[in-house]
């Protein structure tokens, strides 16, 4: 007799809708960042201020989304690897499997952090999965 966890299934859904909110291949705009500087405003004005209902604002992420990042930026301070790796597997949805591990890889070296092998990779990314699995079981506890 098998059984089916389906909070396991629950958390790879929301891991998923992370990864399609924070997509890696999207610009800067898409992270949370200003898509358009105040500079940039003013040079498409004209050098006038734009009315108040025309002015920039900011792109809207979904709270289930921000609350993943959230539960990765704490997984970050603790151990980066693990949340590049992480990031690298579900933020580069589309991609195939080869292509996240260089992904992974890539924001490794940049990071400052030595390459990590296929199989290291993968099991970062299923260790970083179980961290924010046990943060979610713990909120859901605690509510």
């Amino acid at each position: 007799m098998t059984t089916t966890d389906l909070f396991g299934a629950y958390v790879r859904s929301r891991l998923d809708h992370w990864g399609q909110e924070f997509a890696l291949h999207r610009d800067c705009e898409y992270l949370g960042h200003q898509s358009v500087n105040l500079l940039q405003v003013l040079i498409d004005h004209k050098g006038e201020m734009p009315a108040r209902p025309t002015g920039f604002k900011p792109l809207e992420v979904s709270n289930e989304a921000m609350q993943i990042e959230d539960i990765v930026a704490d997984v970050a301070r603790g151990h980066a690897a693990m949340a590049i790796c992480l990031r690298g597997y579900y933020c580069a949805m589309g991609r195939r499997r080869v292509e996240r591990w260089e992904t992974a890889n890539l924001l490794l070296a940049h990071a400052g952090l030595p390459m990590v092998r296929a199989t290291a990779y993968m099991d970062l990314a299923q260790r970083g999965e179980d961290r924010v699995y046990g943060v979610l079981a713990g909120m859901a506890r605690a509510a």
